[in-house]
């Protein structure tokens, strides 16, 4: 009754939590403007026209689709695969006129094109973090514009559903010259000298044709005000940090059960006239490894999990605020509070409902399998997911831990048998390489990759483990043994079992867990080292990989897509008696 109690609290914070804007959204002013192009677009699904009849067409002859959504939740377009074009005019507001002007996509599966009045704006490759253009000198100020996308869902990686088309939001952004691009808040506690840390990472942008001298203000409710002046050349960004301490007694810390938000509010002023303004939300809190054990705020955690795979026979993967609502509030009333839910960067709509329930997460970028093409050492494009993922999430407290790939192994097909896996020194020195880019972009935070062949072949030099703060590992047979040999052979650090299953649970209502799997989920508790446990999924969900059932759905989940419940989510909620944050016995081996 407590813990139900505790989050009935959280979902009515929660609707003020999600439906607030965030950075520039909330100041419809013209300092900070914004305007949404979702809604009806035209759509194209074709293969065989060119790229210049495109620019040719006559719209009005297409269907249509809503923006955001997948083109393949539609019967028409349910298998298609391949390039979808949509249109959309719109004409910019008059007050613009002397602003900076920003197309701005959140997120388009997977490969992107996107032209302007029939001008190439430019490519994105990437399905799941966003982009844009800046399209001041392109745009028509007194006449309507046409903005024409190319997606093309090709590409695809793992068991679910390469869902195409613009899956997230739109948008026309209107600036002034000089802007803030991100403002990073880390605000970690020293419990030794109770105090908590804090620094403001800015980056400014400017876009004008003179060098700007800016004086940026920021408060954060009633703990902290400060300014800094930062100088800005002229079509140039700098980067600038404020520095504080704050008492620990001061601060109300973020957890599973309290999950506190602050809001650091900034505003640029040049000439004592405010130009920019930006807000976002975080919490202070401290996720790190001591040993072989997490801790949260300095006390020793073990947690249950749930993996989630953000799919909708309804909506895709561009999923509504109820849906997430419901599913995530679903997953914490079952006392799970840790987990890697998902193969990609998350939505931001999600990541807002775990900071607001205390759900800590682990995020991904999508590399994954035994033929990824992308898994080779200092890959600029996984380099370049990794950023935006990073710099579009940091200030978000659920996000704990950041993975650069899942299950790399040699080819399925050279090597006949799966006990004889192992990675190959190509994946070994991409994930490596990706480790130490990670400790460029942020260090407030742990790093992980995710195994299958730690247990196999993997050794100390072949396996990624030294530039790891924590092992993660994925098993769907002999758990506990392949934790006891995980554990052996890479000593020294907590394991998380980031997926586990045995065969698919089956289809609603009858699908259940096999005795095999009850047995592995409570033994692994027994085990201090290992910190974490998640059952792969939460949700059936689409899928055209081998093993896939008729229905074309996966039947991992304890729910399945239209969230019907399975006797195996009765069997989880009895097995995931929540650990909750509590000290472990220090003679429990």
């Amino acid at each position: 009754m407590k813990q139900f109690t505790k989050l009935t609290i959280a979902l009515i914070t929660l609707i003020f939590v999600c439906c607030a804007p965030t950075n520039k959204d909330y100041n419809a002013s013209i300092i900070d403007a914004t305007q949404s192009l979702s809604g009806d677009w035209f759509f194209l699904a074709s293969n065989e026209i060119s790229e210049a009849n495109v620019l040719k067409e006559t719209y009005s002859n297409w269907d249509t689709l809503q923006v955001p959504g997948n083109w393949d939740t539609q019967k028409k377009y349910s298998e298609y695969v391949g390039k979808g074009y949509y249109q959309k005019t719109f004409t910019i507001p008059e007050n613009w006129k002397e602003k900076q002007i920003r197309l701005k996509f959140n997120a388009v599966y997977e490969t992107s094109k996107v032209w302007l009045n029939g001008e190439l704006l430019g490519e994105h490759i990437g399905g799941y973090t966003p982009f844009e253009f800046n399209i001041t000198k392109k745009v028509k100020l007194n006449a309507p514009n046409s903005v024409i996308v190319m997606a093309n869902n090709t590409y695809k990686r793992g068991a679910w559903w390469a869902w195409g088309g613009i899956s997230r939001d739109v948008s026309l952004i209107a600036d002034n010259d000089v802007r803030i691009v991100y403002q990073h808040i880390t605000s970690e506690p020293d419990f030794e000298n109770q105090i908590v840390n804090f620094t403001i990472k800015y980056k400014i942008k400017n876009n004008g044709n003179t060098s700007a001298i800016t004086n940026i203000l920021s408060e954060i409710g009633d703990i902290h005000k400060d300014s800094i002046k930062i100088n800005v050349d002229k079509a140039a960004t700098a980067v600038s940090y404020i520095k504080f301490k704050k008492p620990l007694k001061e601060v109300k810390l973020w957890d599973f059960n309290s999950p506190n938000l602050y809001e650091l509010k900034s505003s640029i002023l040049i000439n004592n006239n405010i130009v920019t303004t930006a807000a976002d939300k975080f919490g202070i809190r401290k996720f790190e490894v001591k040993g072989e054990q997490f801790y949260l705020n300095n006390v020793a955690v073990r947690m249950n999990g749930l993996n989630r795979v953000h799919d909708h026979p309804d909506y895709g993967n561009t999923e509504p605020d109820n849906l997430i609502l419901q599913d995530m509030l679903d997953i914490k009333s079952l006392g799970c509070n840790f987990s890697r839910l998902m193969h990609a960067p998350l939505s931001k709509n999600l990541l807002r409902v775990c900071d607001s329930i205390g759900f800590l997460l682990v995020e991904e970028i999508p590399v994954w399998g035994d033929d990824d093409p992308q898994s080779y050492p200092n890959n600029p494009l996984t380099k370049k997911w990794l950023k935006e993922m990073i710099e579009r999430d940091y200030n978000h407290p659920s996000v704990v831990a950041w993975s650069v790939g899942n299950e790399l192994r040699e080819d399925d097909s050279i090597t006949a048998t799966w006990p004889e896996k192992k990675m190959t020194k190509n994946q070994y020195e991409y994930v490596n390489s990706m480790l130490d880019y990670v400790d460029k972009l942020d260090t407030s935070r742990l790093k992980t990759y995710v195994s299958i062949t730690g247990y196999r072949k993997g050794q100390i030099g072949t396996e990624p483990y030294e530039k790891v703060d924590f092992l993660s590992m994925n098993t769907y047979g002999k758990a506990v043994e392949l934790a006891k040999k995980t554990h052996e052979k890479f000593p020294g650090k907590p394991i998380f079992i980031s997926e586990i299953g045995k065969g698919q649970i089956g289809p609603a209502p009858k699908g259940k867990l096999t005795d095999e799997l009850v047995r592995y989920l409570k033994e692994l508790k027994e085990f201090p080292w290992v910190t974490g446990i998640s059952l792969w999924s939460y949700n059936d969900y689409r899928s055209n990989y081998k093993g896939t059932p008729e229905s074309g759905f996966r039947e991992w989940g304890i729910v399945d897509e239209n969230r019907n419940k399975k006797e195996a989510y009765k069997q989880l909620k009895e097995i995931y008696d929540y650990w909750g944050v509590k000290e472990l016995p220090e003679n429990k081996k």
